[in-house]
């Protein structure tokens, strides 16, 4: 669980050195693989408490189509 931004911005980092060594060819058994999918669903879910997207509201859609 991640408890505030602190934690939230140094797993993030964490991330990005991750997506350097891990592709689409690693192994799921990788340790960096698994490292990766572990940090990845922590942040999705601190993302979906704390920064939730929000439905578009009209005049946002209005601009968006042609």
């Amino acid at each position: 669980m991640i408890n505030n931004e602190k934690q939230y911005s140094v797993i993030c980092a964490r991330i990005e050195e991750l997506l350097k060594v891990v592709g689409n060819d690693t192994p799921t058994d990788d340790k960096n693989f698994i490292e990766l999918d572990l940090l990845s669903d922590l942040v999705a879910d601190y993302e979906e408490a704390t920064h939730p997207v929000k439905a578009p509201e009209l005049p946002e859609v209005q601009v968006l189509l042609p």
